[in-house]
């Protein structure tokens, strides 16, 4: 079978030209790429060139698209391709949606339509891919008839590596007396000033990460890291906060913190609350209770290291690879 997989993301194609996962990449396209990677083991697959949106204006991007149908037997394709991009009659698709965003849905009308568009042809794809089981309660309500889940995936092996932490913490200058607390991206949709305030007054070192600081007035020390030196991050942190505004798909970082053997306590928006519910992880409604909550999973530490461990180890490549297999050959 010839699979092309068409993102508007060229990191989604760069990254699978080079074989990885590169690490200036993540979230849903840290995924994608995954998933063209995990196929091209059984299938023969490509990430579509011509779909890429880079620095395009919609308009001349939906132009091209409307004239060009890619020659594959499977089309996966991410939203943007979705809305804009053409089939050949008779040719199979599977959209590949991580969630959607209400906020950005009602900010205008071009947004609005934009999403009316993606829902209504992704019902007609043969298949829609998404990753928790509340978006796939959402498309269903939507009418789509044929929705599968398949879960963020890791290789378990790369969460045990030893780390040092007394060199990680002399090299980002965090006291080696305070408990770190790693409060996610430096994003405001993330909750992060919201964490900050409800924890600005104890004597936890906050940090928080991300490829730029979108958060420069909030007094929490921001670090841009390397894939390794996050991954020390998430071992060495006492807790994980994920108190995301947005309605997530999922929650990678909650996913991995989890895998390192660091407990999360979050908001449990849209996907995540699967996550924490199924990993045994406190869910925070309101910042004023992430304090206690946080202080109650410091005295229990262990065992709620253990439930999150317990259960996301159970998604390896080896689930990912054999879940995507199972899609495509229905197809």
């Amino acid at each position: 079978m010839n699979i092309l997989w068409q993102s508007k993301n060229k990191a989604v194609y760069d990254s699978f030209k080079k074989g990885v996962v590169t690490a200036f990449i993540n979230g849903g396209n840290a995924y994608d790429v995954q998933s063209a990677l995990a196929l091209s083991e059984n299938y023969k697959i490509d990430v579509d060139q011509v779909a890429i949106r880079d620095n395009e204006p919609v308009w001349k991007y939906w132009f091209r698209m409307a004239s060009y149908k890619a020659k594959a037997d499977l089309l996966i394709m991410e939203p943007f391709p979705v809305v804009y991009g053409k089939r050949r009659d008779g040719q199979k698709s599977i959209a590949m949606i991580h969630h959607v965003d209400p906020e950005i849905m009602n900010s205008g009308w071009y947004h609005r339509w934009y999403f009316y568009r993606l829902l209504r042809r992704a019902r007609y794809c043969d298949a829609i891919v998404t990753v928790s089981e509340y978006w796939k309660n959402y498309f269903a309500h939507m009418g789509a008839t044929h929705v599968e889940v398949i879960y963020n995936s890791f290789d378990l092996s790369i969460y045990n590596a030893p780390v040092d932490e007394k060199a990680f913490r002399e090299k980002f200058n965090i006291p080696e007396n305070k408990k770190i607390i790693y409060i996610g991206n430096a994003l405001r949709e993330k909750g992060v000033y919201e964490v900050y305030d409800a924890l600005k007054e104890t004597d936890y070192h906050l940090v928080m990460t991300g490829a730029k600081n979108r958060t420069p007035d909030l007094k929490v020390q921001y670090m841009n890291l390397t894939r390794a030196e996050y991954l020390t991050l998430l071992r060495i942190s006492s807790v994980v906060v994920a108190f995301s505004l947005m309605i997530e798909g999922w929650n990678r970082i909650a996913h991995e913190a989890l895998l390192s053997g660091t407990p999360v306590v979050g908001s449990g928006t849209g996907g995540m609350h699967e996550l924490l519910t199924k990993a045994g992880q406190p869910i925070v409604a309101t910042k004023e209770r992430l304090l206690p909550e946080i202080e109650i999973v410091m005295q229990k530490r262990d065992e709620y290291v253990k439930r999150g461990q317990a259960y996301v180890s159970q998604f390896d490549p080896a689930y990912f690879k054999k879940r995507w297999v199972e899609v495509v050959e229905r197809e």
